[in-house]
């Protein structure tokens, strides 16, 4: 009884402890950007197509990635075209996912369970019953197996003139083991705000954290 007891004081002193403290997720992503060396880029009118074949550009999803890259682009003061044709710069997107690693892992843990058990400690062939209670402990183990996959999230933005030469390109991408992109793709497009236009001489290692109080 007392370690059940014990158990359930260090719960609620973990909730306490923890109950005004939100947990934020931290990303580690990689930022590679390159910039047409004789290109004199400045931010002008855009279009946003989808640069992968197989991207639906008229998918919700795309839409909803789409508006978040171009809510960046104006930011930097490039302008939505009133027409694609007239679009100064073609601005393709893509996004995807790839499985990297899969490791499979055996675990064995004990289990304790509990009992009550019925004594006399003293008395008893006297005929002085004294009865008490006591906890007993059993302890047994369990083996289990876990399955670890580990993703990389990318995004790819890639700008092209009129004439079909690129300007620039930014790449991120993001290791984990969640497979879901709705959360990381505006991550991946935040990180890439900083650098759109811009030279790195090598891929930029960076960490953010999700923010939970932003909305689009």
């Amino acid at each position: 009884m007392k370690k059940i007891i014990l158990a359930l004081i260090t719960l609620f002193t973990l909730l306490i402890s923890t109950g005004c403290t939100p947990i934020v997720n931290k990303y580690r992503v990689n930022v590679d950007a390159i910039t047409h060396n004789n290109a004199n880029i400045q931010p002008s009118s855009y279009s946003i197509k989808a640069l992968g074949s197989e991207t639906d550009a008229n998918g919700l999803r795309f839409q909803r990635h789409a508006q978040h890259l171009a809510k960046i682009l104006n930011e930097k003061g490039y302008s939505p075209a009133s027409y694609e044709t007239l679009a100064e710069q073609q601005i393709y997107f893509d996004y995807g996912i790839d499985k990297i690693k899969e490791e499979h892992r055996t675990y064995r843990e004990p289990e304790v369970t509990f009992g009550v058990s019925w004594g006399f400690p003293y008395g008893y062939y006297h005929h002085r019953y004294h009865p008490f209670w006591h906890d007993v402990g059993y302890t047994t183990y369990r083996t289990y197996e876990k399955t670890y996959r580990v993703f990389n999230r990318y995004i790819v933005i890639l700008s092209k003139n009129q004439a079909g030469q690129e300007l620039w390109r930014v790449d991120v991408s993001s290791a984990g083991e969640s497979a879901g992109l709705e959360k990381i793709v505006p991550l991946l497009l935040d990180a890439a705000k900083p650098y759109i236009g811009t030279n790195t001489a090598e891929p930029i290692k960076l960490v953010i954290e999700e923010n939970r109080d932003k909305k689009e």
